[in-house]
C-alpha cells in the first residue's frame, strides 16, 4: 500500500489551513454582534426544526433578510435544521427545505436521515453539513457522510486533536469542530436520558439537562443509605479551545464553531471577539500571541459562562472536564441563599425575597438564575427590586448583604430552601436585545413561500396523504391501548422475537422465548469464544446477528473490518449496525457476497419517520429498529406511509431501493448516557440517585461509560397493537444486567405479571416533545 493510502481511502497531508470562525445567533441582536465582531459565518435555527428550544424562532422572512445582510458583508449564513422530525411534521419539513433552497442559504445542518434523504433526492441545490448529533467520531463516519452528499461534517466533541487530524488525513473531508461552549456528558445523538425520563428529547432540542443535576451515590441493596453528600458527577465544564488554535489548524480543521444559540448578544460579542483576536494573531510572534491570549481570556471571563477546560482536545481522559463539586451553572456566581423573607404587599399579594451576601456586583435589570440545589431546578428572572439595609437601591457591590425580590413565576420556595443565585446577563444588554427586535422587524421584508407544485409532488410520491385504513391504524396507535400478552393465543399475529445476549456462553442459558434471531456483540471476547467453540455453536449460525456498537474508535476500525471479513467468509453474513456509516465496513464484499449480506439497523440510528426509513432502505439495509423515543401514533403513521410507498425509484448519492422490515425494541435497559469520559470520581459499583429519588446504575464497558435505569424499559403490553401497526419483529435486550436476572424479569412480564413489576415505557403512550 502506498504511504499516502489508508485502509479506508487516500490520505491527505495535514498542515496549515485557513479556519472559518462560525458564530451562533438565537436573536437578531446576537446576529448583529457576530457580524460586528468579525465572524466569518453565522448559524441560526430553522423555524420549528432546530435542536434548541428557543422562546421564539426566526421566521422564514427574517432568515431571508439575515442571509442578504450577511452576504452583503461577505459573511456566510448556515441554517441548523438539526432536530429529529416526527411523521406528522414531514410535510412542513418539505416546505421548509423548499424555502431554504430559494433563499440560497450557504448550508443546511442536518441530523435526521429522513431530511438528508429528502434533500439529496429533491433539493439538489442545498449544501448540506452533517450535524454533531450524527455522532461523527471516526474517519469511516466522515467518509460515508460525504459520500451521501454532505459537504462538511461536524465532529463529535469527544475527539482529541490527534484523532481529528487522523480523520482529516484519511478522508480530506471538510471538518468543523466545536471550539467553545457547553459540553454534553453523553455523545450527542446517543443521549436518551431526557427523553425516556421526562418525554423531552435532546434530539429535538428539548433537553431538560439531567447531566446538570446533582446526584447522590448509594451502595446496591442499601435503600436510603447514601454515601456522602450529593454532587454533580456528570456536569461538564465548558469547552474552550482558544489556547490550542495552532494545533487545530495543523490538524486540518476548517471551521471553528462557537456553541450558544440560547446565549445573549453580549456573550456572542465577547466570545467572537476573543476568537477573532486569537485567530488573527496566529502568524505573529510568540510574545504578541501571549498578549493577545490574555486579552482573549479577559473577554471570555466577561461572557459569564461556566468554568472552562480544553475538553477532550488534549486527552481522551481529561482530568479537568468535570468539577463535581460545582453545579455547572452558567453565569456569574452571586452567592448562596441564606434566608427567605415573605412580605404582604398591596391587595394582600405575597412577595418573596431571597437574602444573600453578594460575591459579585448586581444591578436592577440584570437577568438572574436561581438554582434549587435540592431538586436541581433552575429558574430565571429579571431583577426588579433590590434592597440594602432595608432601603431600595439600583445596584449593590461585592460583599453587601442584600434582599432580592423574586418575580411571581418563581415557585416552590420554602423556609428550608437550599440554593444559589447566578447573574446570567446584565440590564444594558437586555435593552440591546430589545432594540435588536425592532431592527429585525424593519429588515423582515419579502415573504418566502415554498414551491407548492414540488411539495405536492413529493407528498404524493411518498403517499403521505393517508387512506382510511392508515388513519384507523394511526388512531389506534395514538390511544396507547394495551393488550394482554395472552392475546397471542387468541389468533393475533405473533411477531418473531429477536434476543440480544452479551456473550456466546449465554447461548446455553434457557431463554423465556424461542428467538428467531440472536444478537451478539462483535467483541474480542466473543471472537475468541467463537474460535474456541467452533462446531459446538454451528446450530445457531443461521440465527446469529453480530452487533456493532454505535461508537467505533478510529484505532479499532481495522480490527472490526478484518473480523467482519472473517465472519462473512465463515458463513456469518448478518450484522446489526450501531451507526449509519458502518455499512462502509462492507465495501470489501463482491457481488455474490453482497447478495448474501443481511444488514440491520440499531435504534441508535434514530429513525423517527418514514423518510428516514426510506433512506436506510435505499442504503441496502434489510431490517432496522425504529426510534426508541417514538410515541405509538408516530410509529403507526410512519409505518403506514412506509408500507404504502417503497421510496423514489433510481439511485442518487448512494441511495437505492430495497424492501426492508422494521422492528421495535420492546424490552431491556437501554443506556441513558453513552459517554467517553471515564472519570476517577465515578463510582461504578454503586447506584446514583437523582433529586427525585430515581435510581440508576453506571458501568464502564468497551471504552464507554453507560448509565441505565434500575427499572427495565418495556413495551410488552402493546404486543397486539404493534403487529396491527405493521411492526415486523420485536427485540428483547438481555444485555443490560445479569443474564439470569434479566431473563427472570422478562419471564414475569411475558406471563402477564407486568402490574407487579415496575417498568418504563418512555414516550410510547404519551407525547414526544
Amino acid at each position: 500500500m502506498p504511504s499516502n493510502q489508508s485502509e479506508f481511502g487516500p490520505e491527505k497531508q495535514i498542515g496549515n489551513t485557513s479556519m472559518e470562525l462560525l458564530a451562533p445567533a438565537g436573536s437578531f441582536a446576537a446576529f448583529e454582534a457576530a457580524l460586528e465582531q468579525g465572524a466569518d459565518a453565522v448559524y441560526v435555527g430553522a423555524p420549528g426544526f432546530n435542536a434548541r428550544a428557543l422562546s421564539r424562532d426566526f421566521t422564514f422572512a427574517e432568515i431571508d433578510s439575515m442571509i442578504r445582510q450577511a452576504h452583503g458583508q461577505g459573511v456566510k449564513l448556515y441554517i441548523a435544521m438539526n432536530s429529529l422530525v416526527k411523521e406528522d411534521e414531514l410535510p412542513a419539513a418539505v416546505e421548509a427545505l423548499s424555502c431554504f433552497q430559494q433563499m440560497k442559504a450557504d448550508a443546511l445542518i442536518l441530523q435526521d436521515l429522513g431530511l438528508l434523504y429528502l434533500a439529496r433526492t429533491w433539493f439538489p441545490d442545498l449544501a448540506l453539513h452533517a450535524s454533531t448529533l450524527m455522532s461523527v467520531h471516526n474517519s469511516l463516519a466522515a467518509e460515508e457522510l460525504v459520500r451521501l452528499g454532505c459537504e462538511r461534517v461536524v465532529l463529535a466533541r469527544e475527539l482529541t486533536i490527534d484523532e481529528m487530524a487522523e480523520i482529516y488525513r484519511k478522508t480530506g473531508a471538510q471538518i468543523e469542530v466545536f471550539v467553545h461552549g457547553a459540553m454534553c456528558f453523553s455523545y450527542s445523538g446517543l443521549c436518551m436520558f431526557s427523553s425516556l425520563h421526562g418525554g423531552k428529547s435532546s434530539l429535538r432540542g428539548q433537553c431538560v439537562q439531567p447531566c446538570r443535576r446533582h446526584y447522590s451515590w448509594m451502595k446496591p441493596g442499601r435503600v436510603g443509605k447514601k454515601q456522602g453528600p450529593a454532587n454533580y458527577p456528570f456536569s461538564m465544564n465548558d469547552l474552550c479551545g482558544v489556547d490550542v488554535l495552532p494545533e487545530l489548524q495543523k490538524a486540518g480543521v476548517g471551521c471553528l464553531k462557537i456553541e450558544g444559540r440560547m446565549k445573549s448578544a453580549q456573550y456572542v460579542a465577547n466570545t467572537v471577539a476573543a476568537y477573532r483576536l486569537a485567530l488573527d494573531s496566529l502568524n505573529e510572534s510568540d510574545e504578541n500571541q501571549e498578549k493577545v491570549l490574555r486579552e482573549a481570556h479577559r473577554l471570555l471571563d466577561a461572557a459569564m459562562a461556566r468554568k472552562r477546560s480544553t475538553g477532550y482536545m488534549l486527552s481522551a481522559k481529561p482530568a479537568s472536564a468535570i468539577s463535581p463539586q460545582f453545579s455547572g451553572n452558567s453565569g456569574l456566581f452571586l452567592g448562596k441563599i441564606s434566608g427567605i423573607r415573605r412580605q404582604t404587599a398591596e391587595r394582600g399579594k405575597q412577595r418573596q425575597f431571597v437574602q444573600l451576601s453578594l460575591a459579585a456586583p448586581v444591578s436592577e435589570g440584570d437577568r438572574l438564575r436561581l438554582h434549587d440545589e435540592t431538586t436541581g431546578e433552575r429558574t430565571s428572572f429579571t431583577l426588579r427590586l433590590l434592597t440594602v439595609d432595608g432601603h431600595r437601591r439600583k445596584k449593590a457591590g461585592t460583599g453587601r448583604k442584600v434582599e432580592i425580590a423574586l418575580t411571581d413565576h418563581v415557585k416552590g420556595m420554602g423556609h428550608a430552601f437550599r440554593g444559589s443565585l447566578f447573574k446570567v446577563d446584565v440590564g444594558s444588554r437586555i435593552v440591546a436585545e430589545r432594540s435588536g427586535h425592532k431592527r429585525r422587524r424593519k429588515l423582515a421584508g419579502r415573504k418566502v413561500l415554498p414551491d407548492r407544485h414540488l411539495v405536492e409532488q413529493i407528498i404524493h410520491h411518498l403517499h403521505w396523504k393517508q387512506s382510511r385504513t392508515q388513519e384507523k391504524q394511526t388512531r389506534k396507535g395514538r390511544t396507547g391501548r394495551r393488550t394482554s400478552t395472552k392475546g397471542r393465543r387468541q389468533g393475533r399475529r405473533e411477531l418473531p422475537w429477536w434476543v440480544a445476549l452479551r456473550s456466546i456462553s449465554e447461548l446455553r442459558q434457557r431463554l423465556p422465548v424461542r428467538p428467531a434471531k440472536i444478537i451478539l456483540p462483535l467483541s474480542r471476547e466473543n471472537m475468541r469464544d467463537l474460535e474456541r467453540l467452533g462446531l459446538k455453536i454451528k446450530k445457531y449460525q443461521s440465527r446469529i446477528i453480530w452487533r456493532l456498537p454505535p461508537i467505533l474508535p478510529e484505532s479499532e476500525l481495522v480490527w472490526y473490518k478484518s473480523r467482519i471479513e472473517t465472519l462473512v467468509a465463515a458463513g456469518y453474513p448478518r450484522f446489526e449496525l450501531g451507526h449509519l456509516s458502518q455499512y462502509g465496513l462492507f465495501s470489501f464484499a463482491g457481488r455474490q457476497e453482497r447478495q448474501r449480506l443481511e444488514l440491520s439497523g440499531h435504534y441508535s440510528l434514530n429513525l423517527l419517520n418514514s423518510a428516514a426509513l426510506h433512506g436506510v432502505a435505499s442504503l441496502g439495509f434489510r431490517r432496522t429498529l425504529f426510534s426508541l423515543e417514538t410515541e405509538s401514533g408516530n410509529l403507526a403513521a410512519a409505518l403506514a406511509h412506509f408500507r404504502s410507498r417503497r421510496g423514489r425509484p433510481g439511485k442518487k448519492h448512494g441511495f437505492r431501493q430495497v424492501k426492508m422490515e422494521v422492528g421495535l425494541y420492546v424490552y431491556g435497559r437501554p443506556p441513558l448516557f453513552t459517554a467517553r469520559l471515564d472519570s476517577d470520581h465515578f463510582q461504578y459499583r454503586n447506584i446514583f440517585v437523582s433529586p427525585r429519588e430515581e435510581e440508576f446504575t453506571l458501568e464502564h464497558r468497551q471504552g464507554l461509560t453507560l448509565a441505565r435505569s434500575i427499572f427495565p424499559f418495556s413495551l410488552l403490553s402493546w404486543q397486539g397493537e404493534l403487529g396491527e401497526m405493521g411492526v415486523d419483529y420485536l427485540l428483547l435486550d438481555l444485555t443490560g444486567g445479569p443474564m439470569k436476572k434479566e431473563a427472570s424479569l422478562l419471564s414475569g412480564l411475558l406471563a402477564g405479571g407486568g402490574k407487579r413489576i415496575r417498568v418504563l415505557s418512555g414516550n410510547f403512550h404519551s407525547t414526544l416533545v
